[in-house]
């Protein structure tokens, strides 16, 4: 049998600076964090369980007094976290910890959870401690079932600011209503649908819709999907409409609206001072287009129709221009497109699009190109680098008018084809 890898020094090195590090910012966040767990949440889904319980141990270890708050705060709401949790409580021989252990056994349905708490309870105990065992928590005939946490789940935007966004909150005895809206940042809700499911059918559906959408979907915090829905509701309400389908009908039943203006969900895990000034990033932000999520992103036909004709003119002049003089023509038409195109609060727009985009691609594990995407928003309202125009907006002036080229060469040749053939 193959013994397992022991990990190199470098990489347990690498691990405890990691713990270090991320120990630091607990323990900076104790109140804030106690208060509200989702910034918490949010930075140990990107951590592994082995880093969980070294930072929390140390803080049993070191900070026994202040943790019960930001303990409470946290247990119970995701396995990857409890397991760690769960286990680093049985080191603390304080009442406390008991406490902590039996609420967790209560909130939490994990087999793996639960066997983690009796362990802990079992260590304790051997130290001296009074702590009652947990109860048996096998369902029974009569034992109503677990309560169903709210979900949410969202896709990347397309070129227009379209995307898709999901709610699904619990409904009693054991389904749960779940909540589908079309929006744009432009016009509002497109399309709206509420309908009564099981949680298990709901999954099923939206793992089907994945693999035939052309964005990718990915799962985020539900008050904030829920906030993305009443931000594009807003939009009507501004114009004197009312939103699609039965939208005002059960939005009150959707929950309670956070607040407003939304913060993009990317702010929780990376962190504007830290990247507003990667000039070196944004001078590379054209290359997202080279991923799928950014390749169907245009510039609208009609909008481009203006620096289509002027590219074509100075490809087709009759003055005698050199290679050279030509493609300076051409991109300083493509610079005046970006300067006319995106004003102020058109950037604006595309710095929300590029955050929500950040947020995708780091929830799919593309962290780099997350890392640019959040460069590229933050570049909107400070440019910098190499070049004196926007990379990213660049980019997508010169592809959409390539895109267009291309097309009336294609219909040309079509057309060409159509006349020769008798």
């Amino acid at each position: 049998m193959d013994k397992q890898k022991k990990p190199s020094k470098k990489e347990e090195a690498g691990v405890s600076l990691n713990a270090d590090a991320f120990l630091k910012e607990v323990e900076d966040n104790f109140e804030a964090w106690s208060e509200d767990a989702t910034p918490a949440l949010a930075r140990m889904g990107s951590l592994s369980s082995g880093l969980l319980e070294r930072v929390f141990s140390s803080l049993v270890k070191n900070k026994a007094e202040e943790i019960y708050p930001f303990f409470q705060s946290i247990l119970g709401r995701e396995e990857k976290i409890d397991l760690p949790l769960a286990d680093s409580l049985g080191r603390w021989n304080s009442p406390e910890a008991g406490i902590l252990l039996q609420r967790l056994a209560e909130k939490s349905s994990s087999r793996a959870v639960l066997k983690n708490v009796r362990k802990s309870i079992f260590r304790l105990k051997s130290q001296g401690l009074e702590v009652d065992e947990i109860r048996d928590v096998s369902p029974a005939v009569f034992h109503p079932g677990q309560p169903i946490p709210a979900e949410g789940f969202l896709s990347a935007l397309d070129g227009a600011g379209t995307r898709m966004v999901w709610l699904v909150r619990p409904q009693p005895p054991r389904g749960v209503a779940a909540f589908h809206a079309l929006i744009t940042d432009s016009q509002g809700i497109m399309d709206f649908q509420a309908f009564e499911t099981s949680r298990k059918k709901f999954h099923e559906y939206v793992e089907e819709f994945r693999k035939q959408a052309p964005w990718e979907i990915v799962e985020a915090d539900p008050e904030y999907c829920l906030g993305l829905m009443i931000e594009a509701s807003e939009l009507h309400s501004k114009k004197g409409e009312t939103p699609p389908g039965d939208f005002l009908k059960w939005k009150t039943l959707m929950g309670s609206p956070p607040a407003m203006p939304l913060r993009p969900l990317i702010h929780l895990y990376l962190k504007e001072e830290e990247w507003k000034n990667r000039s070196d990033l944004l001078d590379r932000t054209g290359s997202l287009f080279e991923n799928p999520s950014f390749q169907i992103w245009y510039l609208e036909e009609e909008e481009a129709r203006k620096y289509l004709t002027l590219v074509k003119e100075a490809s087709e002049s009759r003055l005698v221009l050199t290679p050279y003089q030509k493609e300076g023509r051409v991109m300083e038409i493509y610079r005046q497109a970006v300067e006319e195109l995106f004003t102020r609060e058109r950037r604006a727009i595309f710095r929300r699009r590029l955050e929500e985009m950040a947020f995708v691609l780091w929830k799919t594990g593309k962290e780099n190109e997350a890392q640019m995407s959040f460069v590229a928003a933050l570049g909107m309202e400070t440019e910098g680098g190499i070049l004196s125009i926007h990379p990213f907006l660049l980019e997508l002036v010169k592809r959409s008018l390539t895109a267009l080229l291309e097309e009336e060469a294609k219909k040309q040749s079509k057309e060409s084809d159509l006349l020769i053939k008798p």
